[in-house]
Formats: structure tokens, C-alpha cells, sequence
């Protein structure tokens, strides 16, 4: 295995090799290669990593920008596929939100409670909730991603870095446009085109317009062939762009977007039950999966305007940007019994279970921002501005438990989130000499959030006669809603008043058409059955059956309780900075180094009290420190070009924040009933290692990028729950686990991306070539790197064997153990991770994109073909853990194939 030290000084070498060729380059003339021989030409590669356009070759720092014509000529047509052309770069969709990661530095939550790690734009606007980004890819300039915090420059939560999606926008003088069809594999069909229209000498638009009907790699093997499986998708988005620049002083452009998505729900299959003893993935067909009870469903709705205005006012440029985006975004998850496992299969699954889980998101959010910078031939590269966001949410979460007894489901309704965020910011360059420059940055940022909602359970316990136990409760059955605005009243019932509790639940939901949970509450909610109406109906009686309703038509014992009132604030302010200097060795070689911080904004939690002890009402932000140097190299042979990158980095990471399942009650037997996810400051980590890129002109017209980056991430202490270990019994650890030298998840040590490309005259045309490889070796899945799980053993059964028991139950309460020391007592049990079900570590892969494209020397029309992920490799990009039942994968996208057809006019 290779160490950091080992890394660092291959990294130096990469330096001082680099810089050291530089001055020793022969710059003599050389002999013009033959047209049959020529290499291709690189050109510069343009960023605005640092908000101006400049080569890439002398941007002191990290940064990929990948053209729209590379992405379309690979396949990439979703925002996941990036991960395949970008190491370090992590990439997954979980109902809806994109989580993003680089080079480890990411967070899984970007619901209410929490913001993105990686700050996403759409051409340099920013997108607080990055929802519906596939709708984006399309009539793309190009994608830059940048690693490493960009606070001083990009802004609010830029601490992992940026990922920005930059359009075709409107240009001035230019008469032309394109129409493209696509079939695929999947059932894949599919449309692009986009216009630009000149209105005169100093005024363009141009409108473009993208859709998508995809279908799944996911099959239903079920019984219910009603159902679609998860994974279909069809696609709807358009984007116009005005600009008026009537000088070389004044520019004005806006900008509108609108996506719509429609399908069947993100795809995700859970295989715990089937990994118990031992198993692995590898042993399951994971796109095979039982589905069951509701139709999944997806309705997305994404609309934004932006506003850029700026003056040059000779010796600096007034900018100011303004937009509003939307965000209408409803979900219903497919529920399913997860795959095929040895002793389970479709014969043994109840097709009449509609419990599942609801999912609403509505965001309308404002951003001003007001700069001055320096003009563009200044010497002295300055801004300095003012920023501010607003958002304000409407959200909720419903998870439905049909057929319930004393749980039928927990939910968290919240009418009124609102956050908002303030900066101000300056970032300077300035030449010492001609060939040295020192930098410097400043971002003071402040952060403040609100939430009221109701948040909790939802039982009902339903008495049959002589107090036997009990009736269920059907909810969720065909036709049920959840009703998550528009209420007529959010306020919570009190807490033992069973009138108030029944009331509530009247307007919370719209009612399935076979449910009875109404039915059953309706007279306590007008008063005039205090024990409810019992009904007795096939479906609703026990496992067992046998439960008989008392004579007065009323439950011999009733008990109801509903979500109490939530409430969460968090405010705070922090600083961010950067300084740095470049030398330029030569005009072709730069050497830089910077220290930089990114903090990611804290917030709150859920409300919840367990055995009379509130949860932490808040978390902290979190933040990063960055220490790099590298450089950056251009060589100039006989025939073409040759570019060599390197890059050394330290990254300190404070306050890392992880999310723990935390239980909202128990049930019959002590089963947890309903859970709440908590956001903690668990670990300090350390991030380090280094990219090496090259690109390389070579004869016969081929280019050939390799981008190899080795990144080790650890977490240096932390300590947290282990939700593994929740067994809905005596077993449920109250005691944290020790994280210290674990892997932080979803970080290959070794990433290696290499693209080859070659063109080539054929039957009177163009032609041109793509092989994209990818390479990641092994990674965790989660921050309990298959570590043993720790739990409770079984209760004694003799009094003093009890009480000893309960007495180091207590004592352990808040304690941190180490899962991979011996066990301190004998009232502790251990279980391999994998003989849990808990396997977690995905082995290392190899992904190949194959891409071919045709063009006629008019240019008129072109042919492209593509092969995605030729070998048909499975790999786990996400992973959920919780409990005993729950070990959920997220994959990439099996083998796909297609064709377009393009029309240039």
C-alpha cells in the first residue's frame, strides 16, 4: 500500500521534474510534421474557476472543465456519469438530491436541515438545492469542476468546491442552431435542438429545448406485474438567454430555465436480509427486486431566472447579478421487499402492504450579489462584493406503516423553513515582479435558519372485545395523499388528549380508498364515540385473527397519538481565507502554492426528547483547511503539445458531520417505532495526497488525457452511534463506537482517468473517436468500514443476573467503545459486519465509455454512436445503513448504447 509519505515525495518529484524541464526546454524550430502525421491541437482550456475566463494552464489551482461536445461524445448525459471523467469525484441521487462529493469532502444531507458541501451552479448562479440537475445537461458550453474550498471566490458552502454547468448562452451576430434525435438501450428516445438569433448589431437570443423518455435496468419479480419498477423517466427542459450589449462597456444577459421530470423514483435496492452470514452483492441479482403496494412516483418541477448586468467603467467593472429559482418537488417511493435471497422470493411477499414513504420539497430562493473588479487588462487582479440569499421552504416526510398496530407511521410536516445568508468578500492577485504574484482573500459570512412544523408518530392502538389485542389499521392503500400544505391548522394536539389527536389526523391526509384509520378515529374527533368505531374486516384482523368488536360497536380500549410541534433556529457567523503566490518559471511554467478555508453552514435538528433527554438542538459548521502546491506545464515538441499538471494536497477537516437514526418510540415487544435523523459533529479528519495530469498531443491527430490522483482520508477521532446495532430489543446500543483511523466513505485511494480521442478523415468527412477508462480501487461505503457491530446481549433471565444487567446498561450510557477490541464484559455481544448483513466495501473496477461521431466536411449533420460502461461493470455508488433490516445500494448504470442524428444550421 502506498503511504502519504511515499505519495509526497512523488508528488515533489512531479514538481521539481516539471519545473525543472522547463528551464532546460530546447526552444529551437523545428521540422513541420506531414499532414498524415500532425498531432491534434490542444488549444487552451478556459475556466472561470476564479470568475473570469483564463487557461486552465494558468489557474493556480485544481480544476477539470469538460467541453459539452466531450461529455456528449462519451455518453454523459447525466450529472452521475461525471464521476467517470473526474477522480476524487463522487457522485449519487437518493430520492432526488444529488450528493456530491470531492475528494471525500460531502455530506449526505441536503434535505431542510442541511446544505450541500459542493456548491452547484448553473452558469455561475448558485443552486441551493441541487434537485433536477439531469434536466440541465443539455445545449452545454461545458461542466468546470473545482477542488478545494472556493469561499473567497464561489461562496455559500463552497467548502468541497464547485460544480458549475455552463450553457450555450445567446450570442451576438450569429445565425445557426442544430436539431438532434437519439435512440438508445433502456427504450431510450430522445430530442435536443436549440436556436440563436441575432435582433440586430447588438442584441441575441437563443432558445434551446431537451427531452428524454428513458426506461430501467430494474426488473419487478414479483407477483404484482402492475407495477412499474423504479428507474423510468421522462425528461422535459428548456432554457432562453437574451443578451444586449450595445458596447464594449455595457453587457446585460438573463436567462430562464424550466425542467420537468416524471417517473418512477430513484432506484435503490435493499439486500441486508440477503447478505446475513456472510453473503455479498455479488451473490444477488440486485436490479431484480420485489415490488409491492403503490406505484412509485416522481413529479419534479424546476424553473429559475437570472439576471447579469455589468459596466466597465474603464478602471474597474461594476457586475450585478440577481435570481429566483423554484423548486416543486413530490415523491412516492416504491415500495418493495427487496430482491430474491435464499429462503425469500415472490411467493412469500404481501402484495396488499401499501406502507411506504411520501416526500414533498417546495424551495423558492432569491440571490443578490453586487461586485467590482478590476478591468480585464488590469495587472492587479481584484473583486470585492456583497451577497445574499434567501430561500424559503415548504416540506414534509411521511412514512406509512399499513396494517399498524400502535405505529402506523412517522412523519415531520414543516409549512414554514427560511433561512438566509449574508456576505461580504474581497480576493486580490497582485504582481510583485513580472514573474511572482502574492494572493490574498477574505469572505465574512453570516447564516440564519428557522423551522415550525409538527414532527413524529402516528399510532393507534384499537382494543377488541374483553380487552383482547388487537385490530389493525389500514392507511395508504390505493388513492391515499398526504396532505402537506395547506392546512387548516398546524398546531400540534396535546399530548394525551385523544379528541385533539383524531382531529388533527382529519386533516392530514387524503384517505385510500380501502383505508379505515379515518373511520376508525372519526368518533373520537366528533366526540361521539370516545373509543372510535370498530370495524371488522378481513384485512384488518391480526395475523392470528380472531379479534371480535364489543357490542356497542366501540374499541374496549382505545389509544391514539400524533406528531408533536417542532421547532428549530441556528444562527452564526464565520470567517473564510485564502492566500497564495505563483511564480512563472517561464510563460509556459507556473508554480504555485495557497492556503485556503470553506466553512459549510451548521443548523438544526428535529426536536426529540428519548427518556426524557433532548437530542442536540443544533450542529456546528463545519470547516477545512487546504494546504496545496503545485504547478502547472506546457512543453512544446517538434509537433504538437504536451501539458503536465501536479498537485500536492493537505486538507484538515473540523467538525465533520455525520448522520444517526435516533429512535422515536417503541412498539409492541420494544420494537423502535419511527426514527429521526440527527446531524452530529463527530469527527476531526485528514484529507492528503495528490493529482498528476497530463495531456498530450500525439501523432496521427490523437490526444490522450490522464488525470491520476491518490487520496487518502481518514478520520483522525470522532465517535458515534452505531445505528447497525438497533435489533428492536434489549440489544440497541446506548453507546458511541470509535471512528478514530476509520476510511472516510465513498474515497478510492488510488483514481486513474484516461481519454483517448482521434480523428480521421473517412468517405469524404470527419471522423472521430472516443475511449473514456476509469479506474477506482476499493472504498468503504460508510464510516463503520465493516467494523464489528456491538450491541446488548440478551437479558438475563434470574433477578440478580437482571439486575447487574441494568446496572452496566446504564453505565455505558454516552460511553465510546472500540468494535475492534475484546469485549469488556460479558453482557456485550459482537458480530462481524458481514455475518450482519452489513457488507460495505465496494472492490476496485474499471468503467470504459466508448464514443464515435461523423461529420461530412460541410458540417451540415453528424452521426454519433456510443457504449457506456462496455463491460457491464456493478458498482455500489451509495449506501444506506440502519438498522436489522436496512442495507440499502444505490448503482451506477449497467451497459447502455445509442445513436443520435444532428442537424447543424
Amino acid at each position: 500500500m502506498i503511504c502519504f509519505r511515499q505519495s509526497l515525495l512523488l508528488g515533489c518529484a512531479a514538481l521539481a521534474i516539471s519545473a525543472g524541464s522547463a528551464l532546460a526546454q530546447d526552444q529551437a524550430a523545428q521540422p513541420t510534421a506531414t499532414p498524415q502525421d500532425e498531432a491534434t491541437d490542444l488549444g487552451d482550456v478556459v475556466v472561470t474557476a476564479e470568475r473570469r475566463e483564463q487557461s486552465l494552464q494558468n489557474y493556480a489551482g485544481v480544476a477539470q472543465a469538460i467541453s459539452g461536445k466531450d461529455l456528449r461524445a462519451v455518453g454523459i448525459d447525466q450529472i452521475e456519469d461525471l464521476q467517470s471523467a473526474v477522480p476524487g469525484l463522487s457522485i449519487s441521487n437518493q430520492e432526488g438530491n444529488v450528493q456530491i462529493y470531492i475528494r471525500g469532502v460531502g455530506t449526505a444531507n441536503n434535505t431542510e436541515l442541511g446544505d450541500p458541501s459542493a456548491a452547484t451552479h448553473l452558469n455561475g448562479v448558485y443552486l441551493p438545492r441541487p434537485r433536477g440537475l439531469g434536466g440541465m445537461f443539455f445545449d452545454i458550453a461545458r461542466v468546470e469542476i473545482a477542488k478545494g474550498p472556493q469561499g473567497t471566490l464561489r461562496g455559500r458552502n463552497a467548502v468541497a468546491g464547485t460544480l458549475n454547468i455552463i450553457p450555450n448562452m445567446a450570442r451576438l451576430g450569429e445565425r445557426l442552431g442544430y436539431v438532434q434525435g437519439e435512440v438508445g438501450t433502456l427504450d431510450t428516445t430522445g430530442y435536443e435542438a436549440a436556436i440563436n438569433l441575432p435582433i440586430g448589431d447588438v442584441q441575441a437570443v437563443r432558445l434551446a429545448v431537451y427531452g428524454v423518455d428513458r426506461g430501467t435496468a430494474y426488473k419487478n419479480v414479483g407477483d404484482d406485474r402492475t407495477l412499474d419498477p423504479t428507474g423510468i423517466q421522462e425528461l422535459f427542459s428548456a432554457r432562453a438567454s437574451y443578451l444586449y450589449q450595445p458596447n464594449d462597456r455595457f453587457k446585460l444577459s438573463l436567462m430562464g430555465d424550466y425542467e420537468s421530470e416524471r417517473g418512477t423514483g430513484y432506484p435503490a435496492t435493499n439486500i441486508r436480509n440477503g447478505l446475513v452470514n456472510g453473503g455479498k452483492p455479488d451473490d444477488l441479482e440486485l436490479r431484480d427486486v420485489l415490488f409491492r403496494g403503490p406505484q412509485g412516483l416522481v413529479e419534479n418541477d424546476n424553473w429559475g431566472l437570472a439576471l447579469n448586468a455589468s459596466y466597465d467603467f474603464g478602471g474597474a467593472v461594476l457586475e450585478y447579478s440577481a435570481s429566483r429559482r423554484s423548486v416543486d418537488y413530490y415523491q412516492v417511493n416504491a415500495a418493495n421487499e427487496g430482491v430474491v435471497r435464499p429462503g425469500y422470493g415472490a411467493a412469500d411477499v404481501d402484495y396488499d402492504n401499501f406502507g411506504t414513504q411520501y416526500w414533498l420539497t417546495l424551495s423558492e430562493s432569491d440571490i443578490h450579489e453586487l461586485r467590482l473588479t478590476s478591468s480585464p487588462d488590469s495587472r492587479t487582479v481584484w473583486s470585492t462584493g456583497l451577497f445574499y440569499f434567501k430561500e424559503e421552504q415548504q416540506v414534509g416526510f411521511l412514512s406509512v406503516v399499513d396494517k399498524g398496530q400502535f405505529y402506523s407511521g412517522t412523519e415531520f410536516t414543516f409549512p414554514d423553513v427560511k433561512s438566509d445568508s449574508f456576505a461580504a468578500y474581497f480576493d486580490v492577485t497582485y504582481p510583485v515582479s513580472d514573474q511572482f504574484r502574492i494572493k490574498g482573500g477574505f469572505r465574512y459570512t453570516e447564516e440564519n435558519k428557522s423551522r415550525n412544523g409538527v414532527g413524529g408518530n402516528w399510532a393507534l392502538g384499537l382494543g377488541s372485545l374483553d380487552y383482547n389485542c388487537c385490530f389493525n389499521s389500514r392507511l395508504g392503500t390505493e388513492g391515499f395523499r398526504p396532505i402537506f400544505t395547506g392546512r387548516d391548522s398546524y398546531v400540534a394536539p396535546t399530548p394525551g388528549n385523544n379528541q385533539e389527536a383524531a382531529k388533527y389526523f382529519m386533516g392530514a391526509f387524503r384517505p385510500g380508498a380501502r383505508d379505515t384509520f379515518l373511520d376508525q378515529i372519526a368518533g373520537v374527533a366528533d366526540g361521539s364515540r370516545p373509543n372510535g368505531t370498530c370495524i371488522d374486516r378481513p384485512d384488518i384482523q391480526p395475523a392470528g385473527g380472531g379479534q371480535i368488536c364489543p357490542a356497542n360497536g366501540q374499541h374496549s380500549f382505545f389509544q391514539i397519538s400524533a406528531p408533536g410541534a417542532q421547532s428549530g433556529s441556528y444562527e452564526d457567523s464565520f470567517s473564510d481565507y485564502r492566500v497564495g503566490f505563483e511564480y512563472d518559471f517561464t510563460d509556459d511554467n507556473l508554480f504555485y502554492g495557497a492556503v485556503s478555508t470553506g466553512h459549510k453552514s451548521g443548523g438544526f435538528n428535529d426536536t426529540i426528547t428519548v427518556n426524557g433527554v433532548a437530542t442536540a438542538p443544533t450542529f456546528a459548521p463545519e470547516s477545512v483547511t487546504l494546504f496545496e502546491l503545485g504547478t502547472k506545464n506546457t512543453f512544446r515538441p517538434a509537433s504538437g503539445r504536451i501539458d503536465v499538471n501536479a498537485n500536492v494536497f493537505y486538507y484538515d477537516y473540523a467538525d465533520q458531520v455525520f448522520q444517526t437514526l435516533v429512535s422515536l418510540g417503541t412498539g409492541p415487544g420494544g420494537a423502535s417505532a419511527g426514527f429521526s435523523q440527527q446531524n452530529v459533529n463527530v469527527a476531526q479528519s485528514t484529507i492528503k495526497g495528490f493529482e498528476l495530469e497530463t495531456r498530450f498531443d500525439l501523432p496521427f491527430r490523437s490526444r490522450l488525457d490522464i488525470i491520476t490522483a491518490y487520496i487518502d482520508a481518514k478520520a483522525d477521532s470522532g465517535a458515534l452511534t452505531d445505528t447497525r446495532g438497533t435489533d428492536y430489543g434489549d440489544g440497541t446500543p446506548n453507546f458511541n463506537i470509535d471512528i478514530a483511523d476509520n476510511d472516510l466513505p465513498n474515497v478510492s485511494k488510488v483514481n486513474i482517468n484516461a481519454h483517448l480521442q482521434k480523428t480521421a478523415d473517412l468517405f469524404g468527412g470527419r471522423a472521430d473517436f472516443h475511449l473514456l477508462a476509469n479506474y477506482r480501487s476499493s472504498y468503504y461505503l460508510n464510516i463503520y468500514n465493516e467494523a464489528p457491530v456491538i450491541q446488548f446481549a440478551d437479558r438475563p433471565s434470574d433477578a440478580a443476573g437482571q439486575a447487574a444487567y441494568d446496572a452496566f446498561k446504564a453505565s455505558m450510557a454516552g460511553t465510546t467503545v472500540n468494535p475492534n477490541a475484546p469485549l469488556s464484559s460479558p453482557f456485550l455481544r459482537s458480530t462481524s459486519a458481514r455475518d450482519g448483513g452489513f457488507w460495505a466495501r465496494q472492490e476496485g473496477y474499471v468503467t470504459v465509455n466508448l464514443g464515435a461521431g461523423w461529420e461530412p466536411s460541410s458540417g451540415r449533420y453528424r452521426i454519433e454512436a456510443y457504449v457506456n460502461n462496455v463491460f457491464d461493470k456493478t458498482v455500489v455508488e451509495k449506501q444506506l445503513v440502519s438498522d436489522e433490516v436496512v442495507n440499502v445500494l444505490f448503482l451506477n448504470q449497467p451497459r447502455t448504447a445509442g445513436l443520435r442524428l444532428r442537424a447543424n444550421f
